[in-house]
């Protein structure tokens, strides 16, 4: 097969034909992966907006549809409160998820410590004098409990804060959660950029012995286009609540991506007639 010739299939690629041949056409991946590099960049932004969607932004406009609104939610279930004179009190302890984050409120205690929480997870603790956010991966040990940041209350509220300013405060969380979106995205960029650089070292050696005229480049392209399943399948069940262990998703995962770079570069490899070929050849000279 002449591969400098460009077919229907394979010539620059869009990001939806590749995203579309990551997921069931895995052994034109490598091929695509060689023809379209110019179209890297915009798969990475597009696969990271995808899983910022699954995971922070679909859920996060649910639950807030779930409660009418910020203003519904502040007026009617978020229960009264005022801030004075460094002092935080409401007339009843609170608590809700938003994502994956948990948001308590209990004035009966100045700050919150490892032995106030419940569950596992992370979370936005309010106290009557001090606001935190915590990590919590085992309830029953004080050392998986890491503090992310711990702040007297009078650094975040101001003065006279109750449940009309936070009405009157809106726009500033939508400008939030918008920043925590791009904030999400970025850090899904990376992490499966890291990932692809990892899986493209650890197949050099296939990769170096392929017909194609695959560099290095083209092999971390086509490392992050077979994680795509992958990511997908992961992201949804954390999305989901994580019906299946995080870990094992982790793993399933993985395994998916290193079956799809075989099967994309297997149409490429030599054939061990050929392998043994050049072994010969060396020894002759």
């Amino acid at each position: 097969m002449d591969y400098t010739k460009e077919t229907p299939r394979t010539q620059k690629a869009g990001i939806m034909d590749i995203f579309m041949v990551s997921l069931i056409r895995a052994k034109e991946l490598a091929l695509v992966s060689v023809k379209s590099s110019s179209r890297f960049i915009g798969y990475v932004i597009f696969m990271s907006f995808l899983v910022s969607l699954m995971i922070f932004a679909v859920p996060t406009a649910s639950k807030i549809t779930s409660f009418g609104g910020f203003k519904n939610l502040f007026m009617n279930k978020v229960p009264a409160f005022e801030y004075t004179d460094g002092t935080l009190t409401a007339d009843k302890a609170f608590e809700m998820k938003l994502s994956n984050v948990n948001i308590i409120m209990d004035t009966k205690v100045n700050e919150f410590v490892f032995g106030n929480f419940e569950r596992e997870g992370i979370y936005i603790a309010i106290g009557a004098k001090n606001i935190k956010m915590v990590t919590i991966t085992d309830i029953k040990d004080d050392g998986s409990y890491q503090e992310v940041y711990s702040y007297p209350n009078s650094l975040v509220l101001m003065d006279g804060m109750n449940n009309t300013t936070l009405v009157k405060m809106r726009p500033f969380f939508y400008i939030m959660i918008f920043f925590i979106f791009m904030f999400s995205t970025a850090l899904a960029a990376g992490k499966y950029l890291l990932a692809a650089l990892f899986y493209a070292f650890i197949f050099k050696s296939l990769t170096s012995v392929s017909k194609l005229p695959m560099t290095f480049l083209d092999s971390f392209h086509m490392c992050f286009y077979a994680q795509t399943l992958g990511i997908i399948l992961v992201n949804m069940n954390m999305a989901l609540g994580n019906l299946v262990s995080p870990l094992i998703a982790s793993a399933i995962g993985i395994v998916i991506t290193v079956v799809i770079i075989h099967k994309a570069m297997g149409p490429h490899m030599p054939d061990i007639d050929e392998i043994m070929g050049g072994f010969s050849d060396r020894d002759s000279k």
